[in-house]
């Protein structure tokens, strides 16, 4: 089990680097295109659906590292504080269930859609449309696997993968595996 762990622990940070690098991409591509357009009259055509899709690429694994994190939007209707540990450990239970169900929709819907979707040409880029839901089915597997994970108790290590990303922790040490989360 610590051997999916770490594997899911070492994409999670890949993940984290390709958001940084969408979100830069992201910003000089539509920046690039303002300037052209506002200020020589011309602007890229592809910048548009360049932006989208990486707007969706990061929307979907900002969704992911928020249900890592925990970060993720909570509706609590009742005080947590104030709750018997059997009621709090059942909610919480509940919360992981739900995590596990938008996973799967996600795969099982996921999946036609980039099929679908793969037919259609974006105009300007004339790159498949598919290519803009291919992240889809993608998060769902870390959807379900970071739902299964906490309704199972099982630790991920994730102050290692935090601290890694902050730069108080080595590779090896997220390789290495352990208990620490």
């Amino acid at each position: 089990m610590q051997g999916i762990v770490r594997f899911f622990n070492l994409l999670h940070i890949l993940l984290v680097v390709f958001a940084k690098i969408l979100l830069v991409v992201m910003v000089l591509t539509i920046f690039a295109n303002v300037v052209l357009r506002y200020g020589f009259s011309s602007g890229l055509q592809w910048s548009e659906e360049l932006g989208l899709l990486m707007a969706v690429w990061f929307s979907f694994i900002a969704m992911v590292l928020g249900v890592k994190q925990n970060l993720h939007i909570h509706i609590t209707l009742l005080p947590e504080n104030k709750l018997p540990p059997l009621v709090d450990m059942i909610l919480r239970k509940i919360n992981d269930c739900v995590i596990i169900f938008v996973g799967f929709i996600f795969l099982r819907w996921g999946i036609p859609l980039v099929a679908f979707t793969m037919r259609s040409i974006l105009p300007a880029s004339h790159v498949p449309a598919g290519w803009l839901y291919i992240i889809m089915p993608v998060c769902a597997v870390f959807l379900m696997y970071e739902g299964l994970t906490d309704l199972l108790g099982i630790d991920t290590d994730d102050k290692a993968v935090d601290g890694y990303l902050l730069g108080t922790v080595s590779l090896g040490r997220i390789l290495k595996g352990g208990k620490n989360g």
